[in-house]
């Protein structure tokens, strides 16, 4: 068996199993893998866009989307790059695009992409094909992956950019990664903490003689195309709402009508204690636990398990390094941001806000964890996936 054969064969093996676990949750749903799902601004506004418009014409028609409300018209108020995505697909499909399809395609590059990683770190095809599985599946990204609707269309696309920066980095090639973030950025605005980490990382990699700050100054190509992403994304802002740094959000009713709006710091204690301590209890044979932000992060996503477990196994063994520290930092930095959001992501299963660290997560394991699967690991991620896979079925039939 050649090399390349040896690590195609796992990877498409991967790919059959989350083709056809899409299919059958589809299946219970109403066959809905080829369908729209309604609750999807960006095609809505890809549309409005291919019609000479950035606001939403006749918004006051679309009460279940969260359409911002500014100066007497609507808008879509998230990021704008799923639309662009979404442009070739409602140029042929108009407003039935089939965005279910489509963000499970997104579930399965991802996949791809992890993968990638994986064997960029020197795992095994097979090990490589379990940490992506156990990535995409084993967190609450499954359930993410199955709806097309607005929420998930940009969470499961910053996925893929964090995923495909991710790997850039690892590869060598830190320009495209550090633009690959930036459009991260365009579908979740909180990406943007990971490009200074990963800049900081370039530079300690091309540390000589000289000193950190003449490192810093060579790696002047990754701020090319962040800064063009950049203008793009403020430009499109300070057309609709004349602040560079407006998305839309902070216009929607259910900020505008309370004094500390969609972030504050009056939010981060209580969304702290939510994150770590919401408890998960069983009364008469079944589980109970809030589908409404309060959630154990680690216990829907419990790659996070492994990445504490790897993070105190290396404070207890002193094995610290540059990139660690910094993507430690940014994991951080990442949580304590989303924790000062009002609702945390309000009806959910888990707390689905997290997964957007979850590709940082995956390279500090890579990066620091032994090449060979643990026991443990193996058990941890099978749980993961049974347990996410449960939260979809309990959200389709309960929530």
């Amino acid at each position: 068996m050649t090399d390349n054969t040896s690590r195609i064969r796992p990877l498409l093996a991967l790919l059959m199993v989350m083709a056809f676990g899409y299919f059958l949750m589809h299946d219970l749903t109403g066959g809905t893998l080829f369908a729209h799902d309604a609750r999807d601004s960006y095609t809505l506004q890809t549309a409005n866009w291919l019609g000479g418009r950035m606001y939403v014409e006749n918004g006051e028609d679309y009460p279940w989307l969260e359409l911002a409300i500014f100066e007497g018209r609507y808008y879509v108020s998230f990021p704008p790059l799923p639309s662009v995505v979404l442009l070739p697909f409602v140029l042929i499909w108009g407003m039935n695009t089939p965005n279910n399809l489509l963000i499970a395609l997104y579930g399965l590059v991802s996949a791809v992409l992890a993968y990638c990683i994986l064997l960029r770190r020197r795992r095994t095809p097979r090990t490589a094909a379990f940490w992506a599985l156990f990535t995409v599946w084993g967190s609450n990204l499954l359930w993410v992956t199955t709806s097309g609707g607005v929420w998930f269309q940009a969470q499961a696309l910053n996925f893929v950019f964090c995923l495909a920066g991710v790997l850039a980095a690892v590869s060598g090639h830190k320009a495209w990664s550090a633009t690959l973030l930036a459009l991260a950025v365009g579908c979740r605005p909180f990406s943007a903490i990971f490009l200074p980490v990963f800049y900081l990382w370039f530079a300690w990699e091309d540390m000589d003689e000289r000193g950190f700050f003449p490192a810093m100054l060579r790696q002047w190509q990754c701020l090319i195309g962040p800064s063009v992403v950049a203008l793009c994304l403020m430009g499109y802002n300070f057309a609709r709402f004349g602040n560079p740094l407006e998305f839309g959000h902070n216009y929607l009713p259910e900020f505008t009508r309370t004094e500390t709006g969609q972030f504050h710091l009056t939010y981060l204690l209580p969304n702290l204690k939510n994150m770590f301590l919401s408890p998960i209890s069983m009364e008469e044979g079944r589980l109970k636990f809030d589908i409404f932000g309060s959630f154990p992060f680690y216990i829907a996503n419990p790659l996070f398990l492994v990445l504490f477990v790897r993070q105190a196994q290396n404070l207890l063994r002193k094995n610290f390094s540059a990139q660690g520290i910094l993507l430690s930092a940014g994991i951080t930095l990442g949580l304590l941001f989303l924790c000062t959001h009002r609702t945390l992501g309000g009806w959910q299963f888990g707390a689905r806000y997290t997964c957007d660290l979850l590709p940082f997560a995956l390279l500090y394991i890579a990066e620091k964890g032994p090449n060979k699967l643990t026991n443990w690991e193996f058990c941890l991620g099978g749980m993961a996936v049974a347990f996410n896979a449960y939260g979809f079925l309990y959200m389709y039939l309960y929530g």
